[in-house]
C-alpha cells in the first residue's frame, strides 16, 4: 500500500470558477518546486500549464458580467465584517477585563477553524460563510459573548452581505450561463492533465521522495480536501469516470 495518497476530489464536477480557482491555486504552489521534481512530474506540470492556460483565458471570458462590479463591492463589505470580527476579537483576547478576555476567547475558538477563508473562491466562500452563520445562530454562548464585546453588529453585517452576493452571483450565474460553452468543452481536458499531475507527485512522494514533493503533496492534499469538502459530490464520481 503506497504511504502516501491523496484525498479524493471529483475536479469534474466542481463549476467552471471553482475548477479555475483550484487549477490556479495548484500550479501557484507547484512553481516554486519545479527544481525539486523530476523528469516526469515537470513534463506533467508543463501539460498542466498549457491546458490550464486554455481553459483560464475562456473561463474568464465567460464570466464577465455586468454584476461583477456589485459583487466585488459586496465582497469587500463582507470581507471587511470577517477581518473586524477577527481583529477585535483579538484585541479582546488580551483585555484586562476577565469577562471580555473570556468572551473574545469564546468567539476566537468559534472562528478559528475559519481562518482559511480568504482563501477560497468567493461561491465557495459564501457557503463558508452561511456555514459560520448558521453555526454562530444555533449557538447562543457564542452570541452572547459576540454581543459583549460588540461584535453580534459585525456577524449581522456579514450574513447580510453574504446573502445579497448570494443573490447577486446566482443572478450573474443565469446571465453568462449561456456562454460557458467554450470553457465547458475545455474542462475536460484541463481536468485530465490536472488528475495526471497529482498522479504524478504521489508517485513521486511514493517512489522517488525527497523534503520539498513531500511538502508539495501536503500543501496540494490540503487544497483537494477544502475542494472537496466544497464540492457536494458526497463520494460519488462523475459520469466521464473521472476518478481524482
Amino acid at each position: 500500500m503506497s504511504k502516501f495518497e491523496f484525498s479524493p476530489l471529483y475536479a469534474g464536477t466542481l463549476v467552471i470558477n471553482d475548477a479555475s480557482s483550484l487549477f490556479k491555486t495548484s500550479i501557484e504552489m507547484s512553481i516554486p518546486f519545479r527544481s525539486s521534481l523530476g523528469a516526469i512530474e515537470n513534463a506533467a506540470l508543463d501539460e498542466f500549464l498549457a491546458k490550464n492556460e486554455a481553459f483560464s483565458k475562456q473561463a474568464n471570458k465567460s464570466q464577465k458580467s455586468e454584476y461583477s462590479e456589485d459583487l466585488k463591492l459586496l465582497e469587500k463589505e463582507r470581507k471587511s465584517f470577517w477581518k473586524e470580527v477577527n481583529r477585535i476579537t483579538k484585541s479582546y483576547v488580551k483585555s484586562a477585563d476577565p469577562m471580555k478576555r473570556a468572551a473574545a476567547e469564546t468567539v476566537q475558538a468559534f472562528i478559528d477553524p475559519y481562518s482559511m477563508i480568504d482563501d477560497l473562491s468567493l461561491n465557495s466562500k459564501t457557503g463558508v460563510i452561511s456555514e459560520i452563520m448558521g453555526k454562530y445562530r444555533q449557538n447562543i454562548k457564542v452570541q452572547q459573548a459576540a454581543a459583549l464585546i460588540g461584535l453580534d453588529t459585525s456577524f449581522g453585517g456579514m450574513e447580510t452581505k453574504n446573502v445579497g452576493f448570494h443573490t447577486l452571483y446566482n443572478s450573474r450565474n443565469d446571465e453568462y450561463a449561456a456562454h460557458e460553452t467554450p470553457s465547458t468543452l475545455l474542462k475536460p481536458a484541463t481536468v485530465a492533465s490536472y488528475n495526471q499531475f497529482c498522479t504524478a507527485i504521489e508517485q513521486a512522494a511514493n517512489l522517488t521522495p525527497n523534503e520539498s514533493i513531500i511538502t508539495l503533496f501536503h500543501k496540494l492534499d490540503e487544497l483537494r480536501k477544502t475542494y472537496h469538502a466544497l464540492s457536494g459530490t458526497k463520494d460519488v464520481p462523475p459520469v466521464d469516470g473521472t476518478t481524482k
